[in-house]
C-alpha cells in the first residue's frame, strides 16, 4: 500500500470514527480534512523534489548526447584534416561520453518512472480528498440524524421508567382529588342555602323559562307571517 492510500484510509477512518462516536462531528470532520490538505501539501513537495531529479537527469542526458555527437563530429573533422591522432583522441573521449550517456539514460528512465507513478498517486489522492470534501455535508447530516435518533431513543427510554410513571400516577390522583373536593364544596354550598334562597332560584328559573317560551313564540309568529 502506497503512502497516498495510507493517508486516505487514515483520514476516512477518522471521519467514520467521528460519525460513530458523535463527538462534535462537524469540528472533527473539518479537522480531518485540514490534516489531509496538509498531507497533500507535504506529498506534493515530495513529488516536486522527485520531478526535479528527473529534470536534472534529463538535462545531463541531453548534454551527454550532445557531447557524444560533438566528439564524433570532431573526429570526422580531424580525419578530414589528416590528423589521425586528434581523431583517435576525440573517439576515445566519445567512448567515455557514450558510457556516461548510457548510465544517465538508465538513471533518467528510473527517475521518470518514479516521478510518473508519484504524480498519478498524488492525482488520485487529490481526487479522493475532493470526494471527501464533497461528502462533508452528507456525513455531517448523517451524524446529526444519528445524534437526534440517539436523543429520541434516550428520551423514550426515560418515559418508560418507573419513577416517571409513578409521577404521572400521582398527578392523576391529585387532579381527581381536586375534582372530588370541588364537587363536595358545591354540595355543601347547596346544603347551606336557606329555604327562601331555594325558592328564589326556582322562581328565577321559572321566569327565565317563561321568557324563552315567549321568545320562541314570537319567532314562530314572525316566521309564519313571511
Amino acid at each position: 500500500m502506497s503512502i497516498f492510500q495510507r493517508l486516505f484510509r487514515i483520514g476516512k477512518a477518522n471521519v467514520n470514527a467521528a460519525v460513530d462516536k458523535l463527538e462534535d462531528p462537524v469540528k472533527i470532520i473539518d479537522q480531518v480534512l485540514r490534516e489531509l490538505d496538509e498531507d497533500v501539501e507535504k506529498v506534493t513537495a515530495a513529488v516536486t523534489s522527485q520531478m526535479a531529479v528527473e529534470k536534472r537527469f534529463e538535462r545531463e542526458l541531453k548534454e551527454a548526447e550532445e557531447l557524444v555527437a560533438k566528439r564524433e563530429s570532431q573526429a570526422r573533422q580531424a580525419l578530414a584534416a589528416g590528423n589521425d591522432d586528434l581523431a583517435r583522441e576525440a573517439l576515445a573521449d566519445k567512448a567515455k561520453q557514450v558510457e556516461k550517456r548510457d548510465k544517465l539514460q538508465e538513471s533518467y528512465d528510473r527517475a521518470k518512472a518514479t516521478a510518473d507513478k508519484l504524480r498519478d498517486q498524488l492525482r488520485d489522492l487529490k481526487n479522493r480528498v475532493t470526494e471527501m470534501k464533497d461528502q462533508r455535508s452528507t456525513l455531517i447530516a448523517q451524524a446529526e440524524a444519528a445524534k437526534a435518533q440517539q436523543k429520541i431513543n434516550s428520551t423514550m427510554k426515560g418515559v418508560g421508567r418507573n419513577d416517571v410513571g409513578a409521577t404521572f400516577s400521582r398527578m392523576e390522583e391529585k387532579i381527581q382529588k381536586m375534582h372530588d373536593e370541588a364537587d363536595a364544596a358545591f354540595e355543601l354550598a347547596n346544603e347551606d342555602k336557606s329555604l327562601d334562597q331555594k325558592f328564589e332560584e326556582q322562581l328565577k328559573a321559572t321566569k327565565d323559562n317563561a321568557i324563552e317560551d315567549e321568545l320562541a313564540a314570537l319567532k314562530a309568529e314572525l316566521n309564519g307571517n313571511k
